[in-house]
């Protein structure tokens, strides 16, 4: 088996177990507090993803409250199962964001969902891979294809995170099965267990919250988390205070 068959057959692996962990039903929740920012949040509160849209492209691609399809959470696993294997840490670096904003690339070229749509069910893209730009080769993840062209987002080396999308030709990238067949790849028991990690981490985030006042359980279970008003704090000491004077007097008599 070559380096590259091993590559292949360690992302069918991990790509089945990605996806399970990621699957489940995710709604789209627009921030009231940002009006180019929406979320996919799943059923238990969990933001799973994040995305800057244009205000005026907004109600076109996202309805507030409403299930995407599966052929963006799809993508998103197809994406994580191809870069899992690789030990190179400017990818490595780049898995946390990748699950989190890893739409934002083609999302940001298209106007309407439809489009967008017909682009993450191409089921060759995304994969990381490296480009050649002004006669130098750079880390990048091929997101797909618009107008035949192919759309490329460079990974910023120093802290992983994807630059503005932008069009190539085929001659810019890499030959996609030599380069990987020079890459140190990741047996699938450990590809899956960096995945579990980073899925882990997502997922046990702290859950967003739209009320701006925490119900009391949650300050109570989970203090640090939670932020109350004034009032409410204020409200909070005092009725600690009188509980003390409270079972002072029965404990001393008076």
């Amino acid at each position: 088996m070559t380096n590259y068959q091993h590559y292949l057959a360690t992302v069918e692996r991990v790509y089945p177990v990605v996806l399970a962990e990621l699957a489940s039903t995710w709604c789209v929740e627009c921030s009231e507090g940002s009006g180019n920012q929406i979320k996919l949040v799943a059923a238990n509160g969990t933001v799973y993803h994040r995305l800057d849209v244009a205000p005026i492209n907004a109600p076109d691609m996202w309805t507030d409250k409403q299930p995407i399809s599966d052929a963006f959470i799809e993508y998103i696993a197809r994406g994580f199962a191809r870069v899992t294997p690789l030990r190179q840490s400017v990818y490595r670096n780049n898995m946390s964001h990748w699950l989190e904003r890893g739409l934002q690339g083609l999302q940001s070229i298209f106007s309407e969902q439809e489009g967008l749509l017909q682009a993450v069910s191409q089921v060759d893209y995304p994969y990381p891979s490296k480009v050649k730009l002004d006669g130098d080769y750079f880390p990048c993840w091929v997101l797909g294809e618009k107008d035949s062209q192919i759309m490329v987002s460079v990974i910023d080396r120093r802290c992983g995170t994807l630059m503005k999308s932008l069009p190539v030709v085929s001659e810019q990238l890499v030959d996609t099965e030599h380069w990987f067949s020079a890459q140190v790849i990741d047996s699938s028991e450990e590809a899956i267990e960096t995945a579990h990690h980073h899925i882990a981490d997502l997922v046990t985030a702290p859950i967003d919250r739209t009320d701006d006042e925490p119900k009391l359980a949650d300050v109570i279970t989970n203090p640090c988390a939670s932020t109350i008003s004034p009032v409410v704090s204020v409200m909070l000491m005092m009725a600690v205070v009188v509980a003390f004077f409270v079972i002072l007097k029965i404990v001393l008599g008076f």
